[in-house]
């Protein structure tokens, strides 16, 4: 089984791993969504893969601009006591605009946008640290076993913008790690050379971002190595130390509630490397010059929103993904949720991985009650093809993709996921995830006859143990974590990955079992 393909072992709205090991504190931490390979994510309400375990490991808090209510309460009470007439002896409404026509009633300003409210260059930088301690035991029966200790941290800084109609800055993130345990055949959760194969090195440190920023109104435009979360191109977090990406990206809430995106890449920094290298296919391992999306997310009402992106994976697959997402009710009774989400995948220009024709859908309904919530999920591949996307990535916002994807051709996949919020029982910080799930009907038969030479490039993938690709398999896995809710270390997130596959003798996931453990722990420097 592909070690990059498991989204906990090592993979959403929005927004989806196996530990063994101890831990120190403070444990190297860094920023994610997501456990899918080997990461978990745990489900949100976002579009995007929200119903996948893809992201136990999380990202710093994010720094939210004040709301201007309490201006709007302020000029409240200078209202005036009768007949609509201001108080002469209340201070003056500096902070409103006096509405003559509507019985003189105060009405706040406009908000000003995130540009016209910057402070400046230095005024609003941040330098966060972010301390990852990550420990894998995994065993493949009579094939593989792999075991990994490993300490990592991220240093990142984030600078202001400029002040003016256009803002610029800079980001800049250095990136290092110390190996606890754990060498060749730890794969990428350990240092890779440049010629991809095992390194025994220690120690490893190197810049992880670094880009340069422009923002006008509400809209940030940034080129460099960076991180972006999109259904294509979301890093794939399950490790000590992120992927990330190098090109240009762009996203916009200038319009009301609604985000637009676009982003064109070449290069990845991969999950135990120091160095970038071709963006390539998960599966196919098809080399991709440059991929270029575009896409956006309407919040149409309160509990609801709808996503439609496309991309091009140039010379390799066009495609498309569009979500709609719902809720109703209330946890003190019952909060209904549900989500449908339906990937399109076309091949363009020179087709390296070949014909590629087929739609990946999945849809889901939870309900929860307190602290107590069940989810349904189900997911069907129809074409001749695995359902693919970016390596070192979460590109799959598909509900059933958990430790492994369910993705083989025509492969359908029902999902029983039970979920524990401590929040409403009295216990902040406290949550745990159990799931199963079975998968049927895979047949990958017409791939296996385009590639029967054992010299055909996509073999290995349609072929398992001298037959085309079919058969069934199952998964169960467990997933508690606690994040500390106050004092030094607040914030500080345990989480334990504990996951096991069982497959037939053809079908392209092997057995496994997985455990993992994960400490993050984040700093504000200033």
């Amino acid at each position: 089984m592909k070690d990059t393909r498991s989204k906990y072992r090592s993979k959403k709205t929005g927004a989806a791993t196996f530990f063994y090991c101890a831990f120190t504190l403070p444990a190297l931490t860094l920023a994610a969504n997501a456990y899918a390979d080997d990461s978990v994510t745990e489900p949100t309400s976002r579009s995007s893969k929200t119903q996948t375990l893809a992201q136990t490991l999380l990202s710093p808090t994010q720094h939210v601009p004040d709301s201007p209510a309490a201006q709007s309460d302020l000029s409240g009470k200078r209202r005036a006591d009768q007949g609509g007439q201001v108080r002469n002896d209340q201070p003056d409404t500096t902070n409103a605009i006096v509405n003559a026509e509507a019985n003189q009633a105060v009405t706040p300003p406009a908000a000003l946008s995130s540009q016209a409210a910057s402070k400046g260059f230095i005024a609003d930088s941040h330098l966060n640290l972010l301390f990852r301690n990550y420990a894998d035991y995994f065993q493949a029966p009579d094939t593989i076993y792999r075991h990994a200790w490993v300490q990592g941290v991220q240093a990142n800084y984030e600078s202001g913008y400029t002040q003016g109609p256009v803002g610029f800055g800079v980001d800049a993130s250095l990136f290092g790690a110390l190996k606890l345990d754990g060498g060749n055949g730890a794969g990428n959760m350990v240092h890779v050379g440049k010629d991809g194969g095992g390194s025994e090195q220690l120690a490893w440190a190197y810049p992880g971002m670094y880009d340069i920023k422009g923002r006008i109104s509400e809209t940030v435009v940034k080129y460099g190595l960076q991180m972006v979360t999109n259904p294509f191109l979301e890093p794939h977090d399950n490790r000590a130390l992120p992927p990330t990406f190098l090109g240009v990206s762009m996203v916009s809430n200038d319009l009301v509630h609604t985000t637009l995106e676009a982003g064109s890449f070449t290069k990845v920094d991969a999950r135990g490397h120091t160095n970038l290298t071709n963006l390539t296919t998960s599966y196919g391992g098809t080399r991709i010059d440059r991929l270029t999306y575009v896409g956006g997310t309407w919040h149409y009402a309160k509990n609801g929103e709808m996503a439609l992106y496309v991309d091009q994976a140039d010379n390799v697959w066009r495609q498309y993904y569009g979500s709609v997402a719902q809720s109703f009710g209330d946890p003190t009774t019952i909060k209904w949720s549900g989500l449908a989400n339906i990937y399109s995948t076309h091949d363009t220009g020179a087709s390296r991985q070949g014909h590629i024709d087929s739609n990946a859908y999945s849809v889901s309904v939870s309900a929860q009650h307190g602290p107590h919530a069940l989810l349904l999920g189900y997911q069907q591949v129809l074409g001749d093809q695995f359902f693919d996307y970016v390596n070192e990535t979460n590109g799959i916002y598909l509900t059933n993709s958990m430790d492994v994807d369910y993705n083989a051709p025509h492969e359908q996949s029902l999902q029983l996921r039970y979920t524990f919020d401590g929040k409403y029982a009295g216990v902040p910080g406290l949550k745990a995830m159990f799931w199963g799930q079975y998968g049927w009907g895979a047949d990958a038969s017409a791939g296996a006859a385009e590639n029967a030479a054992p010299s055909a490039p996509l073999h290995d993938l349609y072929w398992k143990n001298g037959e085309p690709v079919h058969g069934h398999h199952h998964e169960f896995g467990f997933i508690p974590s606690y994040t500390l809710q106050s004092g030094r270390f607040k914030d500080t997130k345990i989480t334990f990955i504990a996951m096991w596959h069982n497959s037939q003798y053809h079908y392209s996931d092997g057995n496994n079992m997985e455990y993992r453990l994960v400490v993050n722990v984040p700093m504000k420097v200033f």
